[in-house]
């Protein structure tokens, strides 16, 4: 891999630290210099004139393989939502559907600016996603669906214990550190009663012995906790804490109904919340206590769930949504725009075990970029800007656009059009794939 000098930006380092105007040049993956740097040039120049430089945004909760079924299921809690539609679609998924899907998905990612991205895939199929962010250039966490238990008030029920161990050793074998290192396999049992104890503790062991992330919905909603614990004989956190699965590289997805001695539980563990409240709000599930979260001292990410609860992948969108939804409870100031930012990049990359590579521009890490151009009100030859570029990116709204985006020093998008796939024939071909599983759920129906 080559020199590439990204030029004249106003850089931001990261959500909660300042930004400077500068060149950025990157050597193989690694960033090598932020200054001045126009003495040397590079095999590759992106113009940053006008532009924020910024890390790109790290999602912790994502599920590609829904992107096909994006308005499809609407007006529903997320109980009916999984029965009637999503686990039904899910079920009549063939690898070219799902491939279609993950391909769609990714492509939104990329242009949208977020660069790393944690899925949670079905049971079956999982190649086809890998293969999809190998093909587009993210960096990917993805995990095969475990499902070996019916969870209490839904239908949902993937496979026998022995063929799902025997699918997630054969993906992680074939899959983790692939793509330059880009992709990583991880853990994903569907929700903590999803799976048994026997898939539970033999995938935990797993994780450790290769230091995989864990991945798992927590308390969505608040009639599927209570019907969780009944079946259970606890709730689902101090259901994984005595499985073992909290920990400095575990996510829980939602975390909506946490009680206080949960969210301590949570905290003293180091575990990771991903927070989706798009997708909370949209199937009725509730409002994380997020400010409360960060007060006991829990790493706090962003995700957008998937397009099927969204209806959208775009990670600013999302921060804008986590920066204001909690103001009318807890105050104005509550989540200010820089702290939304950090969520949406540190807080991701510490949640993934990549704290010390992603996340935020530096000498010696990984070149993960995105160049966003500035909304017309903002000026960039105004020193007075840089204070204000947080509060732009979260709240710019539909003057925010991206323009090109680095992951692992290579442009994967440029001028806003991917660089390695068509968006038109990626589009042409997810939508066909989405009228033949519309045409094959209304059959089964």
């Amino acid at each position: 891999m080559g020199r590439t000098v990204i030029r004249n930006g106003t850089v931001v380092t990261n959500g909660l630290a300042g930004t400077l105007r500068a060149d950025v040049a990157i050597e193989g993956r690694h960033i090598a210099e932020i200054g001045t740097v126009a003495s040397r040039g590079g095999d590759v120049e992106v113009d940053a004139t006008g532009c924020w430089v910024t890390p790109g945004l790290v999602q912790t909760h994502v599920h590609l393989c829904q992107t096909l079924f994006r308005g499809l299921a609407e007006d529903l809690d997320v109980m009916a939502w999984l029965d009637q539609w999503i686990w039904p679609l899910e079920q009549l998924h063939t690898a070219e559907t799902t491939a279609a899907s993950a391909r769609w998905g990714v492509a939104q990612l990329l242009l949208s600016g977020t660069t790393t991205v944690n899925t949670m895939e079905t049971a079956l199929h999982t190649d086809a996603v890998f293969e999809a962010a190998a093909d587009l250039g993210v960096r990917a966490f993805i995990g095969k669906a475990l499902m070996d238990r019916q969870e209490p008030g839904t239908a949902l029920w993937g496979e026998d214990t022995a063929a799902a161990w025997h699918d997630l050793d054969r993906v992680v074998a074939g899959w983790h550190g692939a793509a330059d290192g880009r992709l990583h396999a991880t853990v994903a049992p569907r929700a903590p009663s999803a799976a048994t104890d026997e898939l539970w503790s033999r995938a935990l062991d797993l994780a450790r012995r290769l230091d995989l992330v864990v991945h798992t919905h927590v308390n969505e909603n608040r009639g599927q906790a209570s019907r969780v614990a009944d079946a259970n004989a606890a709730r689902d956190v101090q259901y994984l804490h005595e499985l073992g699965a909290l920990g400095p590289m575990s996510v829980l997805a939602h975390c909506v109904w946490l009680f206080e001695e949960e969210r301590k539980t949570v905290a003293s563990t180091g575990t990771s919340v991903a927070h989706c409240p798009s997708a909370n709000l949209k199937l009725g599930s509730g409002i994380a206590m997020v400010p409360e979260m960060i007060e006991a001292g829990i790493n706090v990410s962003i995700g957008t769930d998937g397009a099927a609860c969204n209806n959208g992948l775009d990670g600013f969108e999302e921060l804008r949504m986590a920066a204001l939804v909690h103001r009318p409870r807890r105050g104005a100031g509550t989540i200010s725009a820089a702290r939304a930012l950090h969520m949406g990049t540190m807080g991701g990359a510490r949640a993934l075990g990549l704290r010390d590579q992603v996340g935020m521009l530096a000498v010696g890490r990984i070149a993960d970029v995105v160049v966003v151009a500035t909304p017309e009100s903002a000026d960039p030859a105004d020193p007075a800007e840089f204070t204000r570029a947080a509060t732009h990116l979260v709240f710019g709204g539909s003057d925010r656009r991206v323009d090109s985006v680095l992951v692992n020093g290579r442009l994967v998008v440029s001028h806003g059009e991917l660089v390695h796939g068509s968006r038109t024939r990626i589009e042409a071909d997810a939508l066909a794939a989405r009228a033949q599983l519309i045409k094959a759920h209304g059959a089964a129906a």
